[in-house]
């Protein structure tokens, strides 16, 4: 019977209890990387505004310069399942062996994407609303809430995530390896890394093991000091080799793994980026604003409607005073708080000043975006169909061009 190593199990462990945890943290963080360059290149960069983003980012590109790139290995929820994938693949006759040059000049791919990601999705927007990002649709589907509908599916994001599935059945890692710009980032600068995997020479054979068994295709067989940036710290060269030639102190390992855990676990529960949400604080209030171009184009009272979010119904209560929106507060949602805040910042008083939920998403967080657009459409009669249209329905309010 093949033993087990503990190593693997605790790293198992670790994996399951972030992907029920944080599913999306990795969205979190490359979109914190985005909102962060964004913001510092448009001159809007307020540092009280940032905080979030700032701690989260130092502490895991921190934690990944000490011990490498332990967050694609133990926290990541989207490298979970392609080992989950790559398991189940295993079950399939037909395999596929990617040649180790050819793999060499694959991996260099995941630094074009992330460069298509900085210039053209950063720096010009050229994606737009487009559900174009496999990681967002795979945030929907991590949670059962995600699955009332299949429509992302069929969006260019899901297209991708498709092929990323298929791709992770016969090449383990695949997306980590050749598509994925965090996994860039975290390759940059895991090649400084302190901690390091080390392989004894002189007892070393010809089997090669620890390369074949490498998640990420290194030719561990090369090097003496196993200081890669692909390196994603499985472990799996050190449980294989029949000799125990390859040698690391998981301990330091597994408190690396606990930090990124504690701050990701601190950013989530709103400790280090935030008061917590107050009656006031989910309020845009505009009283007989000059900026409305008011015609008396709804009726007066209070509406509540809902709306889909990115893992559920947003929640909103809209006020209605001599035909105009004066104030719509957020009642409740289900969003990851750093994109909702983002979204609702920006188009709940986009909203209020055009009089129309006929306004742009907020960059970054456009589920975020919509899913208070609709709840607003909704709670005023309005039809809400797509993102830049709407078309009456007429409960509550009396909507005119």
């Amino acid at each position: 019977m093949k033993k087990i190593s503990p190593m693997q199990i605790v790293r198992a462990v670790i994996q399951l209890i972030a992907f029920v945890t944080v599913p999306a943290l990795f969205i979190t963080i490359f979109s914190s990387i985005g909102g962060l360059i964004t913001s510092i290149a448009g001159g809007s960069f307020v540092f009280s505004d940032n905080i979030g983003r700032i701690i989260l980012i130092s502490g895991v590109f921190l934690i990944t310069l000490v011990w490498g790139r332990f967050f694609c290995g133990f926290i990541c929820s989207f490298g979970a399942m392609q080992d989950l994938l790559n398991s189940i693949g295993k079950l399939i006759p037909f395999k596929i062996k990617v040649p180790e040059k050819a793999d060499k000049w694959l991996k260099l791919l995941k630094y074009a994407v992330l460069a298509f990601v900085a210039v053209g999705v950063w720096g010009f927007s050229v994606t737009d609303d487009t559900v174009w990002s496999p990681w967002a649709v795979f945030g929907i589907y991590s949670s059962f809430s995600g699955w009332s509908s299949l429509k992302y599916f069929l969006t260019l994001g899901g297209v991708l995530l498709l092929l990323i599935i298929i791709g992770s059945l016969f090449i383990e890692r695949f997306f980590c390896r050749y598509l994925c710009p965090l996994g860039a980032l975290f390759s940059l600068v895991s090649r400084f890394r302190i901690y390091s995997l080390n392989r004894k020479p002189e007892k070393c054979g010809n089997c090669k093991l620890c390369t074949e068994k490498c998640s990420m295709g290194i030719p561990l067989y090369k090097y003496d000091e196993v200081r890669s940036g692909e390196c994603i710290n499985c472990m799996k060269c050190t449980s294989v080799c029949p000799n125990e030639n390859i040698s690391a102190d998981t301990l330091p390992a597994i408190s690396g793994t606990v930090a990124v855990t504690a701050v990701a676990g601190l950013y989530y529960a709103g400790v280090l980026t935030a008061v917590p949400d107050t009656a006031e604080e989910n309020k845009v209030q505009v009283q007989n604003t000059a900026e409305a171009e008011t015609n008396g184009i709804y009726t007066d009272g209070t509406y509540k409607g809902s709306g889909n979010g990115f893992r559920g119904k947003t929640e909103v209560t809209v006020t209605v005073e001599s035909g105009v929106i004066t104030d719509i507060t957020v009642d409740s949602y289900k969003d990851d708080k750093e994109f909702f805040q983002k979204a609702k910042s920006g188009v709940i008083a986009d909203i209020i000043k055009s009089q129309s939920t006929d306004v742009d998403a907020v960059s970054g967080a456009t589920f975020s975006s919509n899913g208070i657009k609709e709840a607003v459409a909704d709670a005023l009669g309005i039809e809400f169909t797509n993102p830049n249209s709407t078309q009456q329905r007429g409960h509550g309010g009396r909507h005119s061009h």
